[in-house]
């Protein structure tokens, strides 16, 4: 595994927050998968906030004399976007994943788009706090709920086998999208290969949140 500089892990911060900023910052996707567990098709809605994103870096900011800043993950964010983030103002965390996180991180802008797998977090990993992991077999990203709104929002990034981090790993089915103002999820994000939406069972509960309105099934 390559040992990053701060330098390097500046430039992939800030580099990645724009992607981040432009796909992810705002949105919330709901993944549909099928439960390993009882083949039960099931869901949950995960939002992606400007104050998650330093939680998928391993980076902390730090003042002048060296002291960790805390809460100024907005602050960060915002530093990373508009090229503002000094080499001399972070430190990487005293976990031992920063570089894990970092060699994640470029991927991990395109959850939406390339999760094949999700599944409840087995706690194997003493640093890794997570609910839940989106993911395949190559990288992951661990999620929190939150307990205000139910929603599940980005607490870790991992370059490793989702299979080895849940007991469970279940296929997932299809990934929609939409703005924060939207009330329905209406852009289609992923769906996995040969399955047709249209011929899968789907809960009355889904069905409510979603809309195939723009679905083409691939021949």
């Amino acid at each position: 595994m390559h040992s990053y500089t701060k330098e390097e892990a500046r430039a992939i911060a800030m580099q990645c927050a724009k992607i981040y900023n432009k796909k992810l910052a705002g949105n919330k996707f709901i993944f549909i998968y099928r439960d390993k567990l009882d083949n039960g098709i099931k869901f949950f809605e995960v939002y992606f906030g400007k104050e998650n994103y330093q939680h998928l870096t391993g980076l902390e900011l730090i003042d002048e004399e060296g002291n960790i800043r805390e809460h100024v993950a907005e602050l960060f964010f915002d530093k990373c976007v508009n090229n503002r983030l000094g080499k001399n103002e972070i430190q990487f965390k005293k976990d031992g994943t920063v570089n894990l996180k970092l060699a994640a991180l470029p991927v991990l802008m395109k959850i939406h788009e390339v999760t094949k797998i999700a599944g409840g977090y087995n706690g194997i990993r003493p640093y890794l706090v997570a609910d839940k992991l989106v993911g395949n077999v190559n990288f992951c990203l661990g999620l929190i709920q939150d307990s205000n709104n139910g929603y599940y929002v980005p607490a870790s990034s991992l370059l490793e086998d989702i299979k080895k981090l849940t007991n469970a790993p279940s296929q997932v089915l299809a990934i929609f999208s939409k703005e924060n103002s939207e009330s329905r999820y209406k852009k289609i994000c992923h769906v996995a290969k040969g399955l047709n939406l249209n011929n899968l069972k789907i809960s009355q509960e889904i069905m409510e949140l979603i809309s195939l309105e723009y679905y083409i099934p691939k021949s």
